[in-house]
């Protein structure tokens, strides 16, 4: 397990899924972790697994500013940011999407990435460690039904690319963790059987969808001291899935 002692970190979108899943993981790595959502249902997770508490909206820069400036003040300084707040709906096709939908999905997946970026690093030390958490869905491969969603998240994955180069100076390194096919996030079916989890399960190379103990360690070694020469990298965790069409989808292949 990756070793965070002396890390100070902030996960805002981290009351559920695959961020209450990281803070979990730093915790046990010895962490200093506050989680951060729009909710204040969030003290109940905060104070499950030990961690501190404070509310975010990250879709108006305000809120993020304010967050960003509680967690520092909180922690006793701040060298771990996860970017990990997001939300998805049924798109159905570019034509007939909701236009308030696209613009509810941009605000949060992109422009509260923006704003996280904008603001974090004047309030983060040296060497600190931003981790973004971006999608497959917009890296490497989309499908109908799923256009703004894709896009939102390749654009956060860019000013990831951009916001490393800019704070490379100071050592702060930015990466994006792109998960695919991870089961019970809260954006994604359970892994008990059911007709959608069996489909989905052939899509990546090892036929089945992945769990949230198999996405964390990325997180927990990026946000560590082992990775201070990483930076600007999109790390998708995804089975194979962007590598190609995986033999399950096929039935296996035949002779050899």
């Amino acid at each position: 397990m990756a070793n965070l002692q002396n890390k100070r970190a902030l996960i805002i979108g981290g009351t559920k899924g695959i961020g209450l899943a990281v803070a979990r993981r730093f915790i046990a790595a010895g962490a200093e972790v506050m989680i951060a959502g729009r909710s204040n249902d969030g003290k109940a997770q905060a104070e499950a697994i030990g961690a501190a508490f404070t509310q975010c909206d990250i879709s108006e820069e305000n809120s993020v500013e304010a967050c960003l400036k509680v967690a520092k003040a909180s922690l006793a300084g701040l060298n771990v940011l996860v970017i990990n707040a997001g939300i998805a709906f049924d798109e159905g096709s570019i034509e007939a999407f909701s236009t308030e939908l696209m613009t509810q999905m941009m605000d949060v997946n992109f422009k509260g990435a923006f704003f996280c970026l904008k603001h974090a690093p004047a309030l983060m030390e040296d060497g600190s460690s931003i981790i973004y958490t971006g999608s497959v869905a917009g890296s490497g491969i989309t499908h109908a039904g799923s256009a703004v969603y894709s896009a939102s998240k390749a654009a956060g994955a860019y000013l990831v690319r951009t916001s490393a180069i800019e704070n490379a100076p100071r050592g702060i390194r930015v990466n994006c963790v792109a998960p695919g096919l991870i089961a019970d996030t809260g954006m994604m079916v359970p892994d008990d059987g059911n007709e959608t989890a069996k489909f989905l399960s052939h899509l990546n190379a090892f036929g089945r969808l992945g769990h949230q103990d198999e996405v964390t360690g990325i997180y927990a070694f990026l946000a560590g001291d082992e990775s201070k020469f990483i930076t600007g990298q999109e790390l998708r965790v995804d089975g194979g899935m962007t590598a190609g069409f995986g033999l399950p989808l096929f039935g296996g292949l035949e002779g050899g």
